[in-house]
């Protein structure tokens, strides 16, 4: 192993090979970034050349992400410059940091998974202003993908996940590629087939800078490794003749034993936990058992049901058979009736199911408590510090504090603390899905002999993991899994070899990849599948239709032409304020100050507009541009750059605004002009031509949605945020965007309410706010944001208008309407809801 002096200048007896030779694509020279109380890199000097595999590895925490997260343009290091291909990164972004040439695939990947696969790969080419690529099945097959462009991306496995996520970055034909632990989530067969496109990549000249905790990996693909300890480079690396234990040395910083912890053999043949017939969706049947001290294994190329049966063992998505630990059947309660009946899982997705990202890592570990915590459901902070000491450090948890949010923490000190909850609340019985995914060597170590000592203390370890290294290690016995169902026991030592030949050649093995994907079920299946994403539209033209039908019947005046011409004209003010809305709620944003919005129109509109003529409306229009983009840029201010929550910046705009409305009107007056109802009025049959507009601007903006760019991007933006920020979208530019779009929807609206009203009032916008949130609602929006559809947005507002309309005429009373009102809503929300469900297991 020869080390090199300066990383820039690699110093070997060997001929020079093209890399050697060629200019650096990427270099960080003299780079240091610090936090409060961190310094997460020191004076780091690194680079990677055209054509080689340059490694990074070092323990969680020892700045690897942040080196990576510099480079790509996520975080701006504080000194020190960044160029890539000899262009400067100065101040720059992820989108700059592309445009030169740098892709980065991450770990947790920053793929949508509310989108196909189709959507994800146009999200990231239309990031930095290019098309995606035509033939998207010629792609998927050039990398020898497992999937169709038309899947979701959350009905796909975590390996299929992660290798999309790398094939997209290698799609765009990088000068440089990043790759943030990639195999992390990958079985061996899957690993295998990464490795290969990864030496594809860099024989095609690809500059290739690789993280990995998997050092044999590291090993076999890696032309250079540096090594990272404490935000220092303690040295680079030239040739393949290194040995593991002396990398692990320098990335500790001590010699490391990286032998698995021995351990006494279970005197016992009564099983602790016994598993009869279980079946589910997914996997099954399959019956295997656990002794108290015996740790058992699930192996299995990904996606043949380890992780479906691990979940089926707590109850979920559990269809047949039986679970019983110390002979008593656990019911089908769900995780909770698991964990009173001493089974403790712990998930493999550490981010999604397992951490509680913005609550402190005493908090954390200490969430499966119980009664100790403290008497009557109470959660008594010196209890909780006292069995957090405790536990810390036995498993050797490091933290600035206890109250630390668990985020701020390594990748292995957080799954540590999730760890510490079995350890607290001692369990019969503790299944474990990939306990050292995305962990450091010496981080490892520490959870196996958790793991080893859970065992010795009598629990029943049950634990799925991808690297089959771990699970000869540490495993008395291991159970193959292929298509869902046990298909070989191993039983006492083993190794590594022996579990991977055992499914790789297990029959049906070679159609793993298959079973990660949804089955193609037909023409009738994908035709649901497509119209679940519409079914609030549906359901609202049959509520439509029934309620229509129903007055109709009822009422001789219904169906005449001035009641539905007037039906519309008042349905204007609410559509419009509700299409504002839905723009905003698509970019995880909402509005609640829309009906003040639209009291200070009708304020501003009573002053200035006494008639239709030329000199009235120019002094009108401006005011009332400059009226929405001031309310709309005001918020956008407080929620995007203040930083403050969307709930109380837009309740403070809304006191501000009405205040204004006060003020310059503190009792009605004022004339509108009488001209402007008459012109909202005219049309075509009982049609009146704003609605005409209203419909045209509607199909317009619903096209927008799902055939542009810029409508990807905003849905993007509201499934996942921080996916968007890692392909260089703007999500604050696209909120702020979608706060001005409401305001400007509400100034219109309120323009069309001042026609209504013939005069000023300062609180006449005051009842649109909640129903222009019951039309998204009803239109099939959602809070978290991406979902919901101009279509419906307005289709919402009619019907709602419709309700308001025919419940005069049927003579309900106001109570009933409103109660009326609130069973439609939940309906309608709880059945968009269920179609969701649906389409994503289809």
């Amino acid at each position: 192993m020869e080390k090199i002096v300066d990383a820039g200048t690699p110093q070997v007896s060997a001929e020079p090979t093209k890399a050697d030779l060629a200019e650096p694509a990427v270099v960080l020279s003299g780079v240091s970034k610090s936090y409060p109380g961190v310094k997460a890199l020191s004076d780091v000097n690194f680079d990677c050349r055209p054509g080689e595999v340059h490694a990074l590895v070092g323990e969680n925490g020892s700045g690897k992400s942040t080196l990576i997260k510099i480079a790509s343009g996520v975080i701006t290091h504080d000194t020190g410059e960044v160029t890539i291909g000899g262009h400067s990164l100065a101040g720059g972004t992820v989108r700059r940091a592309r445009k030169l040439g740098l892709v980065t695939a991450y770990q947790d990947t920053s793929l949508v998974e509310e989108l196909t696969v189709a959507d994800n790969i146009a999200l990231s080419f239309n990031a930095v202003g290019e098309r995606r690529p035509a033939d998207l099945d010629r792609l998927l097959a050039r990398y020898d993908l497992p999937f169709k462009p038309t899947d979701l991306v959350g009905a796909l496995g975590p390996g299929a996940r992660q290798l999309l996520e790398v094939a997209r970055a290698m799609s765009h034909q990088p000068r440089v590629l990043m790759l943030d632990e990639p195999t992390a989530a990958l079985d061996m067969q899957y690993a295998a087939h990464l490795e290969g496109l990864i030496r594809q990549s860099r024989d095609e000249g690809v500059a290739i800078v690789y993280v990995s905790h998997r050092l044999e990996e590291v090993r076999r693909l890696a032309d250079r490794i540096t090594v990272l300890r404490d935000g220092i480079i303690q040295g680079t690396y030239s040739g393949r003749d290194w040995k593991v234990d002396d990398i692990v040395e320098l990335m500790v910083g001590a010699p490391t034993d990286l032998e698995f912890p021995t351990r006494t053999k279970p005197h016992t043949d009564s099983n602790r936990l016994e598993v009869k017939d279980l079946g589910g969706q997914g996997y099954g049947p399959v019956s295997i058992n656990v002794r108290p001290g015996e740790i058992v294994g699930v192996a299995g190329a990904e996606g043949n049901g380890q992780r479906a049966l691990l979940r089926g063992l707590i109850g979920e998505k559990r269809s047949s058979g039986e679970v019983l630990v110390d002979g008593r059947s656990v019911g089908r309660g769900g995780p909770a009736a698991a964990l009173d009946a001493g089974i403790s899982f712990q998930s493999g997705d550490r981010a999604v199911e397992s951490v509680y990202g913005d609550l402190s890592v005493m908090e954390n570990a200490t969430a499966q408590l119980g009664p100790e915590s403290g008497p009557f459901g109470l959660a008594l902070p010196g209890r909780l510090r006292e069995a957090f000491g405790k536990v810390s450090k036995q498993l050797g948890i490091v933290a600035a504090s206890p109250y630390q949010p668990i985020s701020g923490l390594s990748g292995g000190n957080q799954q540590k603390a999730v760890l510490a909850r079995p350890a607290l609340r001692r369990p019969k019985v503790l299944i474990v899905d990939e306990p050292t995914q995305g962990v450091d060597a010496r981080a490892r170590m520490d959870i196996y002999r958790v793991l080893s000592g859970a065992a010795d203390e009598g629990m029943a370890v049950l634990v799925n993991s991808s690297d089959s290294a771990e699970l000869a290690g540490m495993c008395d016995r291991v159970y193959v899994m292929s298509r869902g169902t046990v298909v070989q026991e191993i039983v006492g030592p083993t190794t590594e070899t022996e579990i991977v030949r055992s499914f790789v050649s297990a029959a049906g093995v070679d159609e793993s990849h298959a079973d990660q994907v949804p089955r193609d079920a037909g023409l009738v299946s994908r035709l649901m599948t497509r119209a679940s994403s519409h079914f609030p539209i549906f359901v609202l033209v049959i509520l439509m239709a029934i309620v229509a039908g129903y007055a109709g019947s009822k009422s001789e005046i219904f169906w005449t032409w001035p009641n539905l011409a007037n039906m519309l004209i008042l349905s204007l003010p609410l559509a419009f304020v509700a299409l504002g809305q839905q723009f905003t709620m698509l970019s995880r944003g909402f509005d609640l100050s829309i009906g003040s919005t639209m009291s200070l129109t009708v304020v501003l509109v009573s002053m200035t507009l006494p008639d239709l003529s030329p000199g009235s409306l120019l002094a009108t229009v401006p005011l009332l541009l400059l009226t929405a983009a001031a309310i709309g840029g005001f918020n956008a201010i407080l929620i995007g750059w203040l930083k403050i929550n969307a709930v109380v910046a837009t309740i403070a705009t809304t006191g501000i605004v009405q205040g204004i409305a006060i003020i310059l009107r503190p009792t009605p007056s004022g004339v509108i002009a009488p001209d402007l109802g008459t012109a909202v009025s005219l049309g075509v049959a009982f049609v009146p031509a704003p609605f005409i507009v209203l419909v045209v601007l509607t199909i317009a903006l619903e096209l927008w949605l799902y055939r542009s760019r810029m409508g990807l991007a905003v849905r993007g933006a509201g499934f996942n945020p921080e996916a968007s920020r890692r392909i260089g979208r703007g999500v604050g530019t696209i909120r702020a965007v979608g706060l001005l779009v409401a305001a400007f929807g509400a100034v219109v609206a309120g323009l069309l309410l001042a026609s209504q009203t013939g005069i000023g009032s300062n609180a006449v916008g005051a009842t649109y706010s909640l129903p222009a949130f019951a039309a998204v609602f009803l239109g099939g929006a959602v809070m978290t944001g991406g979902r919901g559809s101009f279509v419906g947005a307005v289709l919402g507002a009619v019907f709602l208008s419709l309700l308001d309309n025919v419940t005069p005429l049927l003579n309900i009373p106001n109570a009933t309407e409103q109660v009326i009102y609130g069973v439609i809503l939940l309906v309608a929300v709880s059945g968009y809801t269920v179609a969701q469900r649906i389409r994503t297991r289809r």
